[in-house]
């Protein structure tokens, strides 16, 4: 078993904003702790990678699967990237350049 498998979501593509929201912002700043990865999808006809985030700060592990795995871990992953900036593009979710967001959550917690 995986050491995230307890602790999974799994969202449509189409919910990646909600995901989003629900497991990797905290008092609606974007944790800068967060790992943009690509998981296995299965093998077989459906092998391949899912796009995923783990946040640290919860321990929990998010699957986003959209109509068909990426054929690597890096595709994933980078897929992820680019629709979290559409996503922050279109002020659907905030994302903070990485040294921005620390400061912000150092100050969250002074």
């Amino acid at each position: 078993m995986n050491q995230h498998e307890e602790s999974r979501h799994t969202y449509p593509l189409m919910h990646l904003a909600k995901a989003w929201h629900q497991h990797a912002q905290h008092h609606g700043e974007s944790d800068p702790a967060v790992e943009l990865t690509g998981i296995p999808a299965g093998t077989g006809r459906r092998a391949g990678y899912w796009s995923a985030f783990f946040a640290p700060s919860s321990g929990e592990m998010v699957v986003i699967q959209g109509a068909e795995p990426h054929a690597t871990q890096a595709a994933a992953r980078d897929f992820l990237a680019w629709m979290l900036h559409r996503l922050h593009n279109n002020g659907n979710i905030t994302l903070y350049p990485r040294e921005q967001a620390e400061e912000q959550a150092q100050e969250v917690t002074a």
